[in-house]
């Protein structure tokens, strides 16, 4: 059974992280793909978006449920409740929960190039690397050279490394977040139904001068 872990802050999900799990399934055929939304992730500050919300938002990932490359897929909370336990988010922890979960299956992991890049800065990192296979997803149209010359680095073997084969679909969370805070209009960028979301809720609100 081959299971490939997408994890990520999630805040909000856009048409680039659904664009990467294509790209990613369909390098690796898994029999099973697991979003994992993060709850305390230790390299970045805490989101202020609720983790409800960041959930709910995930669903945007369900309409690619049921294709050939990814026949099923499931939206865990894993991440969240450990981290409401007061627990960081480690990426070494969770593929170890999920290796006793589905007992020899293979592990896959989604990573994009500054993921990458700085892999061997993460918190037990080779042990990691020996417990999955990192599926490299470029996230920007120039950076091919540096994914390969770090992956030599990290994997001299070649085998815990594979490169998702598409090209690249320059987004990030963060601009996003900040370019709705300025008010400017989004919607090219993220599903439908993460837009209906933030509609309702009313996040990413733009910013108003204090007077």
């Amino acid at each position: 059974m081959r299971i490939l872990l997408y994890g990520g802050t999630f805040d909000p999900p856009h048409n680039g992280h659904m664009h990467n799990l294509k790209l990613a399934a369909a390098c690796v055929k898994p029999d099973k793909v697991v979003i994992m939304p993060a709850g305390a992730a230790p390299h970045k500050a805490a989101s202020s978006t609720p983790a409800r919300l960041r959930m709910e938002m995930c669903g945007c990932f369900c309409a690619l449920a049921g294709s050939a490359d990814i026949p099923q897929l499931e939206i865990s909370d894993w991440e969240i409740c450990q981290a409401q336990e007061g627990k960081k988010n480690y990426s070494d922890t969770t593929v170890t929960m999920l290796a006793q979960k589905y007992p020899g299956a293979q592990i896959y992991m989604t990573v994009g190039s500054d993921m990458l890049l700085s892999f061997d800065s993460w918190h037990n990192w080779q042990h990691l690397l020996q417990s999955c296979v990192l599926v490299a997803v470029s996230r920007e149209c120039d950076d091919f050279a540096a994914l390969h010359t770090k992956a030599a680095e990290i994997d001299p073997t070649g085998t815990h490394i594979v490169f998702a084969q598409g090209a690249a679909l320059p987004m990030a969370s963060s601009r996003l977040r900040a370019q709705m805070q300025n008010g400017i209009v989004c919607t090219d960028a993220l599903p439908e139904n993460v837009q209906r979301i933030i509609e309702r809720e009313e996040v990413y609100l733009p910013c108003r001068t204090q007077h």
